[in-house]
């Protein structure tokens, strides 16, 4: 029992020394370098506060943090004082300071040897080299420089890399400094070939999308984007290409893959939801790879309160599964907004295949049968439609886009003599960047369209333009700008023409206040004002995307004074 108290006694005392403990602030006084000052701070941070300030010990450790700090910034010749000032579980200590003259550099002793020496990125970096003569000593700037070359070498290849000479010599009676950087490269290495250690059935398509030639000059970014556009097959639940130093011949160092197949099936489910549609839940299965010949097949279910659809796709690779392919698509649609109740079934056959500008080109023919109610028209339509299609998507910054653009572009057309109910000519092309300066992001899209038909009363709905909503002119209800009958019925239009402009000023790092303007129509002959708004709103680089919630003023009037736009998901 005695053991007992004394154990409780002393838990008590633990705790109470543990309280008494309190922060330390810091006061610093006597600098005229905001950088030096910050610098101070941050490594005076990282000091364990002790029980009571009034301490020899700590104090002179105070003193010896704050003079690393400020050396690192070229200041050998600091001197400091402190003062303290206890009161309660208020502690502050006040250092003086005087940071006395800053070191120099008088010269940059800069050497390149090897095959570097010819290389334009190396050449480059040199001509722009941060260090420079009688500019001052920044240690941090100099390890930034060491680091650079590194990492030069790492991405080109020169895996045999070292600095014979790096040193910063100080004469502190002068206030000079002398940086040597000597940086042997060595030989830049070379591409070799793919080496195997486990069979996988989709060797051929590992093989298919290799995107540089053995004995190729080595470069890390042309092989990360080929194990991307690996991964991006959906064959593999994991696959690596790694360079193999161990098995170097001469400048060719192999390659070697690590595949690990994707299960046979994986399903995928998820919900959204924007103001256009509500929630919005889907549900996903794929079998990525079916036979020997990397066929894959996937289905998908979405459903909102307005619109219902299932659709599947069967894939066939010819050369590459990414961007050299056939495919069978067809789908099931239900839509009930607006003035459109229609119900829609689609079947297509596809030829895909990329060109040597990186653009993606499908040709394809697709039957389109849809019928129901747009507007006060009830209609029923069975088009066959050969079509072409152009498209280029280009991003960077992973789910939050930084800096990216989108185009598409197609043409389609159905005949009464070629088994259509119609005849249907359809034109239409969009684009949409994004773009970021220094966290300043701009965004633009636009789209323009135009069907050709005896009447529009011929045309499917879905094929009809309409516009207005979260994803074209905001301050509008969803598809409400469009030609409407003498009843004021939506019948959609045969022609679209949309722009829209919108600038994000960066709060934080994840948050962006976005102010936009919108403007455009779908109509018959342009004849009527061009609808018009202006907003603002907030963007948040979420965990899972890009949240988007906008306020948006119509300027043309609709009877509404605003409208409030809220989208979750990939903005390209």
């Amino acid at each position: 029992m005695k053991k007992l108290h004394r154990l409780c006694f002393y838990s008590l005392l633990m705790s109470s020394s543990l309280a008494a403990n309190a922060a330390v602030n810091y006061d610093i006084k006597g600098s005229d370098d905001e950088q030096a000052t910050a610098n101070i701070k941050v490594y005076l941070s990282g000091i364990s506060a002790p029980e009571s300030i009034d301490n020899v010990s700590y104090l002179s450790e105070v003193i010896e943090t704050a003079k690393e700090s400020v050396t690192a910034l070229g200041y050998y010749q600091s001197q400091f004082t402190t003062s303290i000032n206890e009161d309660g579980d208020n502690q502050t200590v006040t250092l003086k300071v005087d940071l006395g003259d800053r070191i120099k550099i008088t010269e940059v002793d800069l050497r390149i040897t090897g095959e570097a020496l010819q290389d334009k990125n190396f050449q480059q970096f040199m001509l722009n080299f941060p260090l420079k003569e009688g500019s001052y000593l920044n240690h941090s700037e100099y390890a930034a420089a060491k680091s650079r070359f590194n990492s030069l070498a790492q991405r080109y290849g020169y895996f045999d890399a070292e600095f014979s000479k790096s040193s910063v010599e100080v004469t502190q009676k002068n206030n000079t400094a002398i940086v040597h950087l000597w940086f042997d490269s060595g030989i830049r290495y070379q591409f070799g070939e793919l080496i195997f250690d486990l069979d996988t059935p989709a060797e051929k398509y590992i093989r298919s999308l290799v995107n540089f030639n053995v004995n190729d000059p080595f470069d890390t970014n042309i092989l990360n984007s080929y194990n991307q556009e690996l991964n991006q097959t959906g064959y593999f639940k994991s696959i690596s290409i790694l360079p193999n130093m161990e098995k170097k011949q001469g400048r060719s160092i192999p390659l070697h893959v690590i595949t690990y197949m994707n299960p046979e099936d994986s399903f995928t489910a998820g919900l959204g939801f924007s103001t256009d549609e509500g929630i919005r839940g889907t549900f996903g299965w794929k079998r990525p790879w079916i036979n020997q010949y990397g066929h894959s097949i996937e289905a998908s279910l979405t459903a909102s309160e307005p619109k219902q659809e299932a659709s599947i796709v069967y894939k066939m690779p010819i050369d590459d599964p990414l961007y050299n392919y056939y495919s069978i698509q067809s789908g099931y649609k239900m839509l009930d907004q607006n003035d459109t109740d229609t119900k829609q079934y689609v079947v297509s056959f596809n030829r895909h295949w990329r060109l040597d500008n990186d653009w993606l080109r499908t040709i394809y023919i697709r039957y389109d049968n849809e019928s129901g109610i747009q507007g006060q028209q009830d209609f029923s339509t069975a088009l066959v439609l050969p079509g072409i299609s152009f498209s280029k998507t280009r991003s960077r910054g992973g789910i939050n886009i930084d800096w990216g653009d989108k185009k598409l572009v197609f043409f389609e057309f159905a005949e009464d003599s070629l088994l259509s109910t119609d005849d249907v000519v359809k034109v239409y092309g969009q684009t949409k960047f994004i773009r970021t300066y220094s966290g300043h992001q701009l965004v633009a899209s636009a789209e323009v369209g135009a069907i050709l038909s005896e009447s529009i009363y011929d045309v499917p709905s879905s094929m009809r333009f309409f516009t207005g909503g979260d994803q074209s002119i905001r301050g509008y209800d969803y598809e409400e700008i469009a030609p409407e009958d003498s009843d004021g019925y939506l019948i959609g239009g045969s022609y679209l023409a949309t722009a829209s402009l919108e600038y994000r000023f960066p709060l934080t790092d994840s948050w962006k206040f976005a102010v936009f303007s919108d403007i455009g129509t779908a109509t018959d002959d342009f004849s009527e004002e061009l609808s018009k708004s202006v907003g603002a709103g907030v963007v948040w680089a979420s965990p899972v995307g890009p949240i988007r919630l906008y306020v948006a003023a119509p300027l043309t009037d609709t009877g509404d004074s605003y409208k409030i736009h809220f989208m979750i998901g990939p903005e390209l």
